[in-house]
């Protein structure tokens, strides 16, 4: 049988890249110049000669396509019924231009045509199914009233309508159609319905997308990744792998524009929740399909790497930030790999990385760079929650970021010990912190900590400047983890000792380092209060006379200083906050005095004319700045918070009830 996707890829509506609607004035020329064939000297077209010669009779059914003696589509007087329908749609729809009106009845109209239209394609389809040019100029037309869809984003009020009117149920019902040519185009227009770029209302948006979710579509936009992903691994071994052609291109294109579509259901808290497992009491129970997927497709070995497969990393880093209840799915699920066997996500995420242990991507391959960072981003969520730190202690993930931050390259470094901070950070097991150290962990960081990068003021300027950078490592990171190690690590343990030691060695070069690190941000901080302390004399002296705007003014104060004190974080309150952690802990840790460190500490701060009571100013202002400021129940709840907000305020109460500690030990 002829391939119809071949046959229909030659009538120029094949998608290589991202379409707009088209042209449908070039559509009315393409049929009209069917329709007209040159005139003959008796005035009558080459095709009405043919007719008579053919003997065509006029009780022939109009719904069957009349063929001329090659077996060609018959054009002329003998039109089927599907082409003036065609005709007519889009002679209509040039007709209308810009005096069209759309409303709910626009909505109705365009949902009945295309039932119409999807119909009359089946019915040809199914009549002729060994007959392809029998049903292609049907699918010609269904494909340019499926592209016409794409007015509504112009008019997102309509959304509701549209669902309300069962116009989710053409996409269902195009998502399942058999020429992948119109697949694509559907999920196309629907990825326009639901991109942000529409300006569409919230309220609509979800509409839209929770309607497409109840319709199925979720489901059959997931069947359709297996469907036209050729890539090794996704699709069965059994299935046709095409390694070139058009074809291959628009499922490429095809699988892109549904991973498009998966981000957009991200962007609201209740559709982003059921991307990975759907336990809604209107859905179906279960998992969705989309993580087994998106696992596979980033464990694909490609060379170079795909840009399918970089998107398919950066989908799945977006859920996980988004969705804890997808974190949970994503570490508790196992998946099976027909060449790896049973795996997790988190198992997944550190086998793809090992293989970067030793360097980074080539960086003329830029789409295997942004898969890596984007795997890099999920590890860097999962260890976040209990659930990612439990599986990455079960994997030996500290052992191999351990590894990253010995040999990697420059961004695997950099990026490792930001994971390693995550991981170690509040909640953390003492298991965790004591396998970190078990590792030759503080041997690792407190070189990364004695670094000549950071050992003089303008290096240390620029590593705040760079704190963010992807490339550079950063010594909040570094300071991070060693706080983390204090307050995770069993008292009196081995490694709890191990770690004291090491500011106590070198005749306490490592203490040294510290307060050279709290001189270098105190200074920061200052020169930085003073342009805030400017901003805010400024401000104060535009206070309006007016009662009635006051309130305003007021409230623009309170915005500023939000900003102002995040100003300040960032450009080190938060680095002399780590610091004076730190410092705090040690002195706690030799509250008799036997190893000297209180002493050093109490004679160096001295030197920079500070003292310990600076240091738990430092710490007293951290600890209100955590507090939580709504008061909870008498059961401990918090009315309308979720259950996430709740594990942070709890979080945010036990650090501010140890800080409360460490500041009586000053």
């Amino acid at each position: 049988m002829t391939d119809i996707n071949s046959i229909f890829n030659k009538t120029g509506i094949s998608a290589t890249k991202k379409r707009g609607l088209d042209d449908l004035s070039n559509l009315v020329k393409r049929y009209k110049s069917d329709l007209e064939d040159e005139p003959t000297s008796e005035g009558q077209s080459v095709v009405h000669d043919d007719f008579k010669r053919n003997g065509a009779s006029a009780d022939l059914p109009p719904d069957e396509p009349l063929e001329d003696d090659e077996g060609g589509r018959f054009f002329g007087g003998g039109l089927t019924e599907e082409q003036r329908e065609v005709l007519d749609y889009v002679d209509k729809y040039e007709d209308q231009g810009e005096d069209e009106k759309y409303d709910a009845g626009w909505v109705r109209r365009q949902i009945t045509k295309l039932n119409r239209l999807i119909q009359r394609n089946a019915q040809l389809r199914a009549k002729f199914y060994d007959k392809p040019q029998k049903f292609l100029e049907s699918e010609e037309g269904l494909d340019a009233a499926v592209k016409s869809l794409s007015v509504l984003t112009e008019h997102s009020k309509l959304y509701p309508s549209f669902v309300e009117n069962d116009g989710l149920k053409i996409f269902g019902d195009l998502f399942a159609h058999e020429n992948s040519d119109i697949v694509v185009d559907a999920v196309q227009v629907f990825e326009e319905l639901t991109d942000e770029d529409t300006k569409a209302e919230d309220v609509d948006m979800k509409f839209l997308l929770n309607g497409a979710i109840d319709a199925g579509l979720l489901d059959a936009l997931i069947t359709n990744l297996g469907r036209l992903d050729n890539s090794k691994g996704v699709r069965g071994s059994d299935e046709k792998q095409a390694d070139e052609g058009e074809n291959e291109e628009i499922e490429r294109t095809g699988v892109f524009q549904i991973l498009n579509v998966v981000e957009n259901f991200s962007a609201f808290q209740d559709t982003v929740d059921i991307l990975f497992i759907d336990n809604t009491s209107k859905r179906r129970v279960g998992d969705t399909g989309l993580l087994p997927w998106l696992l596979q497709r980033v464990l694909v070995k490609e060379k170079p790497v795909s840009q399918n497969m970089q998107y398919a990393a950066e989908v799945l880093s977006i859920i996980l930030q988004k969705s804890k209840i997808s974190r949970v799915h994503f570490c508790q699920q196992e998946y099976t790999n027909k060449d790896l066997g049973e795996l997790s996500g988190v198992d997944v995420l550190l086998r793809i990385l090992a293989g970067y242990r030793h360097s980074d991507p080539p960086v003329e391959e830029p789409e295997e760079t942004e898969m890596f960072e984007n795997v890099f981003d999920s590890l860097a969520i999962i260890v976040q929650d209990l659930v990612g730190k439990d599986k990455l202690l079960e994997y030996e993930g500290i052992d191999l970021l351990l590894l990253f931050v010995k040999n990697g390259g420059k961004h695997g470094k950099a990026r490792a010990v930001k994971v390693l901070d995550y991981a170690l950070s509040s909640g953390s097991s003492s298991q965790l912190a004591t396998d970190f150290v078990n590792n030759d962990g503080l041997r690792v960081i407190f070189k990364l900590f004695m670094s000549s990068r950071f050992a003089d003021a303008k290096n240390h300027r620029s590593a705040a400047r760079e704190k963010n950078s992807t490339s550079h490592i950063s010594l909040d990171a570094v300071l991070g983890i060693i706080a983390s190690l204090f307050r995770t690590l069993p008292d009196s343990s081995p490694q709890k000792v191990k770690l004291l030691v090491r500011f106590v060695e070198k005749n306490f070069e490592k203490l040294e380092r510290l307060l050279l690190f709290r001189d270098f941000t105190t200074e920061q901080i200052d020169r930085v209060n003073i342009i805030i302390d400017g901003e805010r004399a400024t401000f104060m002296k535009a206070r309006p006379n007016q009662k009635e705007e006051v309130e305003d003014w007021e409230a623009e104060l309170g915005a500023r200083e939000a900003e102002w004190y995040i100003q300040r974080l960032e450009d080190g309150l938060f680095r002399l906050q780590l610091i004076d952690t730190i410092i705090a802990w040690l002195v706690a840790e030799d509250d008799e005095g036997d190893l000297g460190i209180k002493d050093n500490v109490v004679k160096k701060l001295a030197e920079t004319k500070a003292t310990l009571e600076d240091v738990k100013n430092t710490l007293e202002g951290y600890r209100q700045d955590i507090l939580p400021k709504t008061p909870t129940t008498e059961k401990g709840n918090v009315d309308g918070a979720t259950e996430e907000e709740l594990e942070q305020r709890q979080e945010a109460t036990d650090l501010a009830e140890m800080l409360a500690v460490l500041i009586e030990f000053l």
